[in-house]
């Protein structure tokens, strides 16, 4: 029992960086996000913020990636179905690509909050 957990994890976790390696080879705004990881750490390393808010400012970044994520699943799979315009896919498209937008402004808010704050 305890076995087939561990091989449930170690499954999830290959499955994951599966997915992780394969999106940024394929995608190009998902490597610059993550090309962006150092950089914002060496930032944040020097700005004048408490601990606990640059913990904030780290991870409300990590959800650009992690929306990222989700958009190019949903491109692809919307590419599978047709390579034809269909208004349906392009609004599930905009709209996945929507969110990703929506979450940088999330995360500017939350950086100008802990910054001025």
């Amino acid at each position: 029992m305890v076995s087939d957990m561990i091989k449930k994890i170690r499954n999830s976790f290959k499955y994951s960086s599966n997915g992780l390696k394969a999106t940024f080879e394929r995608d190009y705004s998902f490597r610059l996000e993550i090309y962006a990881l150092p950089f914002l750490l060496l930032l944040l390393a020097f700005l004048p913020a408490s601990p606990f808010r640059k913990i904030l400012m780290f991870a409300a970044y990590l959800l650009v990636p992690c929306l990222e994520l989700l958009n190019s699943a949903i491109e692809k799979l919307a590419d599978r179905i047709t390579t034809e315009y269909d208004a349906a896919i392009g609004f599930v498209k905009d709209a996945a690509s929507a969110a990703v937008m929506l979450c940088f402004v999330f995360v500017v808010i939350i950086w100008i909050g802990c910054l001025w704050f």
